[in-house]
């Protein structure tokens, strides 16, 4: 089946090579330099009824599918063979100048990835690259752009990158963004290493469809209904005459926030919620959210020295969407990350480095029944589970994350280091931010920034 968005479309024919014995069986010419050739017929298919121009040409009158003067053109260069007097003349065709066969609608020539494939990247649904290469080179140019909604593993993206077009995928499992994102790093590094032309990517969270069909299918679009469900599932008290509209509920003593449907957790809001809950007279607060904005940590450490509150930053599990879900899935606090400057001197002047100094992974992907054996196991060697980690030493709010530096685990190499060796030279002396981001085995981003000065 072929699908087109408008009449304007790309459409490349492509050749496989001929096969050895089509070669041995058609090819049985040589050239005194060793060139193959093949003798090609001349005739014009349906004669002179269809229109095939009729004329003498080598004492033989036949209805040809060329004109006359590019017949004579072929004679001249060569190209046209009569092997004897009065025998009809034949065209001859190189070896070397032939495209091959072209490709048809049957494409069995392009073998399912097995178990051994350096392709191999441990992800159910992966096709192969030669699969993706034939399609994107029979449907579009360089520069074009390639599109693909339901990315997978990357196959798509990184052909595209490869074959030098542009590129959007999405996807909505991390598991999946996590291993595209692992490929198209991999693939600019041997880009790199080949002295070969690669663009820089950002992956970015642009919906929240899953909770917002929830909302509006199950809970009819109400925000109280939401924060009921939660705590509920929390196993918390719902407050009806709250001291704030930012406090929700109550738990063994704490309060309970809970953040909207549709939004994300917020240093500002943060604030403001230990600011009320010391109004109220507490002294803890679990804040449910389902995203939390960056390095949090930091800020929650100081609004404890601050005010005396504490609060705990707890992710919403997914779960709770589950149709006919009673049962209240684990709620767990968000990861925890840590690192420090590392600074060196260097020709250029001071250099500067990262090091991870702790890390404690969110388990809120892990399946239930093997929830405590992993968080004993995170507790005990929470490094053990970073995946990838990347650090961009200039990062500023609002601009793309760029990987200055990366390092991640793969498939036949399972270390990491926990110090990067960029050794990252400032510009000019002064202070700068810079952003670790980390990618844990379950496919769940945690972000910092750390404060630098040179």
């Amino acid at each position: 089946m072929f699908c087109r968005k408008s009449e304007a479309v790309t459409w490349n024919p492509l050749y496989v090579p001929l096969s050895e014995e089509y070669v041995t069986n058609f090819y049985k010419y040589q050239d005194p330099d060793g060139r193959r050739w093949k003798m090609e017929n001349m005739l014009g298919p349906g004669g002179a009824a269809k229109g095939n121009p009729t004329y003498e040409i080598l004492g033989v009158t036949r209805s040809w599918r060329y004109s006359k003067e590019r017949m004579q053109k072929l004679i001249d260069e060569g190209l046209v063979v009569q092997t004897n007097p009065g025998t009809v003349p034949m065209e001859k065709k190189y070896l070397d100048q032939s495209k091959g066969v072209q490709v048809g609608t049957w494409w069995d020539d392009i073998s399912m990835l097995r178990g051994w494939s350096h392709e191999k990247l441990g992800y159910n649904t992966q096709k192969p690259e030669t699969l993706l290469e034939r399609i994107i080179q029979a449907s579009s140019n360089e520069g074009d752009l390639v599109a693909d909604f339901f990315c997978g593993s990357g196959t798509t993206g990184a052909v595209a990158e490869r074959l030098g077009r542009k590129w959007i995928m999405a996807d909505l499992g991390r598991f999946a963004i996590h291993t595209s994102r692992k490929r198209l790093i991999e693939l600019q590094r041997t880009l790199h290493k080949d002295s070969k032309p690669y663009r820089a990517f950002d992956v970015y969270n642009l919906g929240r469809y899953e909770r917002q069909w929830w909302q509006h299918d199950r809970l009819q679009g109400a925000d109280t209904e939401h924060r009921r469900v939660i705590l509920e599932f929390f196993r918390a008290e719902v407050l009806t005459s709250a001291p704030s509209p930012l406090l929700h509920g109550r738990k063994a003593g704490a309060f309970c926030h809970v953040d909207g449907i549709d939004s994300m957790f917020t240093r500002d809001e943060a604030k403001a919620v230990a600011q009320a809950t010391a109004a109220a007279g507490g002294r803890e607060c679990y804040c449910l959210a389902w995203e939390f904005e960056m390095d949090l940590h930091l800020l929650v450490n100081a609004l404890t020295t601050e005010l005396g509150v504490k609060l705990k930053l707890v992710q919403i599990p997914r779960e709770i969407m589950e149709k006919n879900r009673k049962a209240p899935p684990p709620f767990l606090e968000v990861a925890l990350l840590a690192a420090e400057a590392v600074y060196r001197k260097g020709d250029k002047g001071k250099t500067v480095d990262l090091k991870l100094t702790q890390f404690l992974p969110s388990l809120a992907e892990v399946p239930t029944k093997e929830l405590e054996a992993i968080r004993e196991r995170a507790i005990r060697s929470g490094f053990d589970f970073i995946d990838f980690w990347a650090i961009d030493f200039n990062w500023q709010p609002g601009k793309p994350f760029t990987h200055d530096w990366q390092d991640y685990r793969t498939r036949k190499d399972r270390s990491l280091k926990t110090i990067s060796d960029a050794a990252y030279t400032y510009p000019a002396p002064g202070k700068y931010i810079a952003c670790v981001k980390v990618v844990d085995t379950f496919g769940c981003d945690t972000s910092i920034t750390i404060e630098v000065e040179v």
